[in-house]
Formats: C-alpha cells, structure tokens, sequence
C-alpha cells in the first residue's frame, strides 16, 4: 500500500546513477515555453529529524550536492489545466497513504517557489489521477485538455527528469493497452522515454494539448491515462482497491474483496487521507474477521484440526507458534530454529524469520542488565536486538550500521486471549518511512518478542494482526534459578499462569517450586542445589470440557551445563481422533509400558528412568483415564541401576501432585 517513500527512495538511488539528461523534442519554442511555465515539481519534506543512532557518521558527501541540500524529497510531477487547478497521478499524492513522515505535499516551480496542496476537487485511485489546488497560488498559464488522439502521432512526455528538473521527450503514440484488473478503460501507450519524476506529468501532443496524463512505465513503454477518463469523471472522489487478505497463520489462504467508496469533494487532502484511514481500517478489519472464520477451518482451537496442538506441546525455549499446516489442514506447532548470536556479558539474541516481515525474537539480556531495567524501559529490549542484527543503512555500496532506534512512537499493554501479558511497542525509521512493531513478554532470561516490520501508514492494520498471531504462540520459559527468582518476584508482566508460581532455594540445601498443580521441594542429594541450577517450564495449550486454557505441560531441572536431569509432564487424555501415533503413545503410558516401568535402562549415553507418577481418572468413569504425570530422571554416563533407582524414589517423594 506504502508507495510514496519507495519512489523516493528510487528517486535517490536513480540520480546516483543519471547525471546529463537531455530534453529531446520538435515542438515549436512557444509550446516548449508554455509547457516549462505551466509543469511542476511534485515534492514532499525530508524528515525533520533521524532519532536512530549509527556506530558512524553518515557519509553524506555520497550523496549528490542537489539531492543533499535539498529540503526536500521531488516525487513527480503535476501540471496546471486552469488558473486554479492542477493534475497529477494519484500515486504521486497518495490519499492512501497517511505517512508518519511524509506528511506534507507541495508543487515547486522552477524558480524554486514552493506552495503546499490545497484542496482537492477530484480523485480516481484506480484510474490514478487527482486534480487539486494549492495554497496562495494562481496560473496565468496552463495546457488545455483534448480527448481525441491518434495512433502514431508524434506526442511527448512532459516530467520531472529525476528531481533535476522539468524535461521534454518525443515519441510516438502506439496505440491502447486495457487496464489489468478488469479492463474497464484503457491506457495510451507510447514511445516516449519516461522515467521515475515522470510519474503525473502531462502527454501531449504536436500542438501541446493535454491527450493523457503519464502514469507508468513497463519495458521501455510510457502508459497514460486518457485525458477522456478525467473529463468525464466529473468532481468526483472515488477510492477503489482491490485487496488480498491473508493471514501468517494460515498459509495460500486468501479472499480477494474491492474497497469501494466516495468522498465528498472538494475537501482538503489531509481531511480525506484521515477519513480514508478510518473508513479502509474497518474495512480492513471486517475482512481479516471473515478470513479467519471462512479460511481458518475453524480457527484454533475449535474443530478437529485444532485437535494435535490442544495434546502436544513444544519441548523448545524459544517462541514458537501454532500454523496451519497446508499440507494437511491441521493445526501443527511449528519448529523454528532460531539463529544465535552472542553479545556482550553471556547476552545471546536469537532470530527465526518463517515469514515476510515477521520476526520471531528470544533475548537472553546481558549479565549487568536487571529485569526491571528491560520492563521499565522498552528501549532495552530494541538495542539488545541491534546488537545481536546486523541491519544498516545504505549509501550505494557503503553500509552503515544501525545502533539502536530513538523513543517508540506508541506504547500499549495487551493481554491475550490466555491472559498472557505484552507490550505491544512500536517504532519509526524515519529516513524509510519504516515501522517496527514489538510485541514483547518477559522470560527470565530477558524478553520473548514477535516483530512486525511496515510502512508507517500501516501500523493499524498490522497492529489488528499482530494482536491476532500472539494468541497462537507458545511461550515457554528456562533460565537459572537465580534469574527465576527476580523474574518471579519483580514482574507487573507475569502471565496469569505463573502469578501464583513460589521459587524458593537454599544453597546446598534445598529447592521449593510451589504452583497449583503441583508441589516440589527438592534436596540437595537429588540435584546440586545452586544458583545455577537450571529451571525450564514448558506451557502448552489444553482443553477441558468447553474451556481451553494455557498451562504447564512439563517442568524440568537439570543441572548447568551437564545431562543430570529430571522433568515432570502433564499430559492430557487425547482425542480419539488423533492420528495412531498419538493415541499409541497415549496408550503405552496408560499401560506402563517402557520407559515407564521405573527400570533403569541407557539411552544416548545417559542412564534414565521413568514412570508414571500419578494418574487423574474421570469422575463418572473409573476405567477413563482423563490426566497423567509422567517423570523422567537423567544423569550423565552409566550410573549404577540400584543408586539410581533409589534417587528416583527420593525425588518421587519430593514431589506431590495437587491435581
């Protein structure tokens, strides 16, 4: 939808590469004069500030003189057709487009004179024209409009020659070409060499009369909007787009909708940029809403594609996410790997990207930094992840990195659908006219976030989505004992899950994990207790009755940097319709089948045992077994059976199951 700040984008990176450009032309001298008088400039300001912060100055001198002292940004080109109107293509002033950054449009003459739009008296974004006015200025001179036109007539196109000013070439008309989306006007084809600035300049012909306005080029082939198409559109606004929705989550699933609507005219092009946002935001959101229901199959976690993930669990740390696996149509959880890069003081930032624009984030902070300073401070989490990114901005081949971001232009609180808490942050790159949206939720090693990257005018819309994709991520938590206990005591963010969590450990002595489930309190002769130690808590989504909620599948501890281990796991009967590895699985520890038999065996050079600690029947049905704790014990190399039999039972003794 954001195109204004790419053209300008291109505008830059095309003048590092154009330098002579010449007009070529056999219109008569008045008709060359008449046209330079009556063509503009179509420019928007440059930024007024930069707040990201590099790890160098900016190498401005790569940048040409006109390009770098320039105020601003020379998008396209517009033309008067009366002493008040003028017209240009709608993409150039994109009514569209609520930019952050790009917030002001203005035609600049050729003395440099500069006048801001004004009023607009008539738009078609689908046909790509929009006439308008201007502050404080009128025209002795402008270029009339005919309709008529013959192929391979001599025309020329009238435009902005990459921001250096206005240039006038010949061609031929070659004849028509249809609209691509459904044929319902056609465009002027022509040999006239038409580049970027062109865009909303005028096609004329020998006599220097107005036959089309250009609007885009494609192989070498300048394409205009007949001048007819604008006549006859009358001092109408009229926005049309025609939108594919689709959604992360669930994979080549789309509907394709048209926004359609009118505005009243004339009216003042900010007011319209400002009632299009609100009146296409709901539009947008109605639709995402029927995607979801139509295309969802139904969505997590109804139906009997959800049914996989409501058993399942991740056994990952790191964020991962329900999908819907295209090609089955269930409900799967994914398995990202994430990329791990190491900072400064044992900080690691890991980054999976499974789709476009959409990053998943897991930030173990640095040693000195405390988790409040991470909560009370959004700031944190993002230079963390610019120390981990390598992300740059560029001037031709040379690569400037990007340090860190200024202040989030918005903060909010959300809690999801399973009470789990975020701060949903978002952040501008001002010279891009990029958005970065953070959805970030405290882990004891520091922050789980998803990332989101957009167009400014677009934050709404992305913001609807990401709101959206969180209530499909699995967060799991792991990180010493030491950090469990800051992160369990110093936390406003606590899922609701973990608010009733206690952590408790005694150096060399004893550890206490105290939740509703379950009770632990551990000694030292099962596990060293330290600070070390180890803790993970692995969540999973799960149903009972009606009701789905978000608790703990397994909790593990295990000791720093060694295999000694033991985990508990909740598992819940499952759907008989589950795939047969799932119900055999189900069916073998009902049965106490191997590993459950506490007989220690070896496997992957660990000594293990398992068993099944406790079993929940149904209240109405003693023979249904609706809940099973399983626990498993570890410990590096081969250790004697009896010792470690009798290490089992003292850690089966230190736990007690609540339901």
């Amino acid at each position: 939808m954001k195109k204004a700040a790419l053209l300008i984008l291109t505008t830059i990176a095309l003048v590092l590469t154009f330098h002579n450009l010449e007009a070529s032309s056999s219109l008569p001298a008045d008709i060359k004069e008449l046209v330079k008088d009556t063509c503009f400039e179509v420019v928007v300001n440059k930024p007024p500030r930069d707040t990201l912060t590099y790890e160098k100055e900016l190498p401005w001198h790569l940048v040409p003189y006109n390009i770098r002292t320039d105020k601003f940004y020379s998008i396209g080109t517009a033309f008067a057709i009366s002493d008040s109107d003028l017209l240009t293509a709608f993409h150039v002033i994109d009514l569209k487009n609520n930019s952050l950054v790009f917030t002001d449009f203005y035609i600049r003459d050729a003395r440099g004179n500069v006048y801001e739009v004004d009023t607009v008296r008539a738009f078609d974004s689908h046909r790509d024209f929009i006439r308008f006015t201007v502050k404080g200025r009128k025209f002795q001179k402008y270029l009339k409009l005919q309709s008529k036109y013959e192929t391979n007539e001599s025309v020329h196109a009238v435009g902005n020659a990459y921001g250096e000013g206005i240039v006038i070439r010949q061609g031929e008309l070659l004849g028509t070409f249809p609209e691509t989306e459904d044929g319902k006007f056609v465009l002027l084809k022509s040999s006239s060499d038409v580049n970027f600035g062109n865009s909303g300049g005028p096609l004329i012909n020998q006599k220097g009369e107005v036959i089309g306005l250009v609007i885009q080029r494609k192989d070498n082939i300048a394409y205009s909007l007949p001048t007819s198409e604008i006549l006859k559109a009358g001092n109408k606004g009229h926005f049309h787009l025609r939108m594919i929705f689709g959604f992360n989550l669930l994979p080549e699933r789309t509907i394709v909708k048209d926004f359609d609507d009118d505005i009243a005219l004339p009216a003042h092009y900010k007011a319209i940029k400002k009632q299009y946002q609100n009146r296409f935001y709901s539009f947008y959101v109605n639709n995402m809403k029927e995607l979801l229901k139509k295309e969802g199959g139904p969505m997590f976690p109804e139906g009997e594609a959800s049914l996989l993930p409501l058993f399942d669990f991740t056994d990952s740390y790191q964020p991962q996410v329900n999908y819907l696996n295209k090609a089955n149509g269930k409900w799967t959880i994914s398995g990202m790997n994430y990329q791990e890069t190491k900072i400064r003081e044992n900080g690691v930032i890991r980054l999976a990207a499974p789709f476009e624009k959409m990053l998943f984030i897991d930030i173990t902070r640095p040693d000195s930094m405390r988790m409040k300073d991470m909560l009370n401070n959004p700031k944190a989490s993002i230079k963390l992840l610019f120390e981990g990114m390598r992300i740059t901005r560029d001037f031709g081949d040379v690569k400037i990195r990007i340090l860190s971001m200024g202040d989030p232009i918005s903060v909010e609180n959300h809690t999801d659908k399973y009470h789990r808490k975020w701060r949903i942050s978002s952040w501008l790159m001002e010279y891009s006219d990029e958005a970065f949206i953070t959805c970030e939720t405290p882990t004891p090693e520091g922050m789980a976030i998803v990332g989101f990257s957009c167009q400014s005018s677009d934050i709404a819309l992305w913001k609807f989505d990401a709101r959206n994709i969180i209530d499909h991520v699995h967060l799991s938590y792991y990180g010493s004992v030491k950090k469990w206990a800051e992160f369990l005591q110093e936390n406003p963010m606590l899922p609701k899950a973990l608010e009733n969590v206690k952590l408790r450990h005694i150096n060399r002595d004893r550890l206490e994990l105290q939740s509703a489930s379950f009770n632990l309190v551990l000694k030292n002769d099962v596990l060293p207790i330290t600070d070390d130690l180890r803790l993970g808590i692995n969540f999973g989504f799960t149903k009972e009755g009606k009701e789905v909620s978000w608790n703990i599948r397994r909790v593990l501890l295990s000791e720093y940097q060694k295999d000694n281990y033991f985990a508990l796991i909740n598992w819940h009967s499952p759907d008989r319709r589950l795939p047969n590895d799932a119900l055999a699985f189900w069916d073998g520890m009902a049965n106490k089948a191997h590993p459950y038999t506490e007989k220690p065996f070896q496997s992957n050079n660990l000594s293990k045992i398992a068993t099944v600690l406790k079993t929940f029947y149904a209240q109405n049905d003693r023979n249904k077994v609706e809940k099973m704790y399983a626990l498993f014990m570890g410990k590096e190399g081969k250790e004697d059976d009896q010792t470690l039999i009798n290490r089992f039972q003292q850690l089966k003794n230190s736990i007690t199951i609540n339901r």
